[in-house]
């Protein structure tokens, strides 16, 4: 089965950066991880201190935690679509939720930047979840959409959280920069996809010390196993080789849009992801379809309870960027489809 359908980067890492990843020695398994090094091995990489990571076991458990600290029945501002998991963690801590949907225009998906400020600047409002990159739609914020955030957020006692899970597929815009000047900001990362570790579930919060310890309260102890502290560490002591890898599934995405947009009858978004959003007549038929040769793909309309985000999404798919091989195989059917 082909899995192209939960945004995994499953053909990123080449067998010498697998065969790097070596099994913890029994020692290790038989006693509780320690963080020290990994905290300092990803506030290297990120550019900033120890003090300033907060690890946890994947990013959507990041989510979790800040929903359960700063989210618990307040208002929390949610431009939508977003990753679908945010619903549901903030429905889960009673928050109010307040969606603000996207727009498409011309081809592309608009961030909703005004109201999105507007709803900042209430006095009501506790915590803004960005999704930047965004899942399921593949878009990024703007440098001069960063910047009116970040001044509206100066005006604000709202908190700021920037889910930058995808940040190494884009562009690179990001609200790092801005993170001595912002008490009130979060920027959560993972491991999981540039770094092609989904499954040994690896996120980390970036954020002032006072934020980082404020979270650390409510964590339970060595959340996150030795095995994956040890893959965590080897990956990222070879982020060079990484990049390069990374680098080629960029540039495969960039070939599978280009050849998806040569097909008639669908509509290809651009991406800043290891996905690419797709507008297709009749798209649970299509992806039934593929999933019966073999290839997995989501469905995007399900990933949001918000009628407005819903709308948006009607007849979409979301497919993880395929290995070259597979490729050939997926668009060979989709021309089928569409022939």
């Amino acid at each position: 089965m082909m899995p192209l359908d939960r945004n995994e980067s499953y053909w990123l890492l080449d067998d010498e950066l697998v065969g790097a990843v070596q099994a913890p020695k029994m020692q290790e398994l038989s006693t509780y991880p320690e963080y020290d090094e990994l905290k300092g091995a990803l506030a290297q990489y990120a550019g900033v201190t120890s003090g300033q990571v907060l690890i946890t076991p994947g990013s959507v458990t990041a989510i979790e935690y800040i929903a359960r600290v700063y989210a618990k029945k307040e208002e929390a501002i949610l431009p939508v679509p977003t990753f679908y998991c945010y619903e549901s963690i903030l429905e889960s801590v009673d928050a109010k939720i307040l969606p603000i949907a996207y727009e498409e225009q011309n081809g592309s998906f608009v961030f909703p930047l005004q109201k999105t400020i507007e709803a900042l600047e209430r006095d009501s409002t506790k915590i803004l979840f960005l999704c930047h990159p965004n899942n399921p739609l593949g878009c990024s914020l703007s440098a001069a959409d960063i910047s009116a955030l970040v001044a509206a957020a100066r005006r604000s006692k709202a908190l700021i959280v920037s889910d930058e899970a995808y940040f190494e597929f884009s562009t690179g815009t990001t609200f790092l920069p801005y993170l001595s000047e912002l008490p009130n900001l979060i920027i959560i990362r993972t491991l999981s996809k540039a770094f092609a570790l989904s499954g040994a579930r690896v996120g980390y919060v970036i954020a002032a010390p006072e934020i980082v310890k404020e979270i650390e309260k409510i964590i339970l102890p060595w959340p996150v196993a030795y095995q994956s502290v040890t893959a965590a560490l080897t990956l990222l002591a070879q982020a060079d080789k990484v990049k390069v890898r990374r680098d080629a599934v960029i540039a495969e995405r960039e070939h599978f849009i280009q050849e998806l947009r040569k097909i008639s009858g669908i509509i290809v978004y651009p991406s800043e992801t290891n996905f690419a959003l797709v507008r297709v007549p009749d798209a649970a038929r299509i992806r039934d379809a593929l999933f019966a040769q073999g290839i997995r793909v989501a469905l995007g309309e399900p990933m949001s309870h918000v009628p407005e985000a819903k709308m948006l999404l009607r007849d979409t798919l979301r497919i993880a960027v395929p290995d070259p091989e597979s490729k050939i195989y997926l668009l060979e059917k989709l021309r089928e489809y569409f022939h």
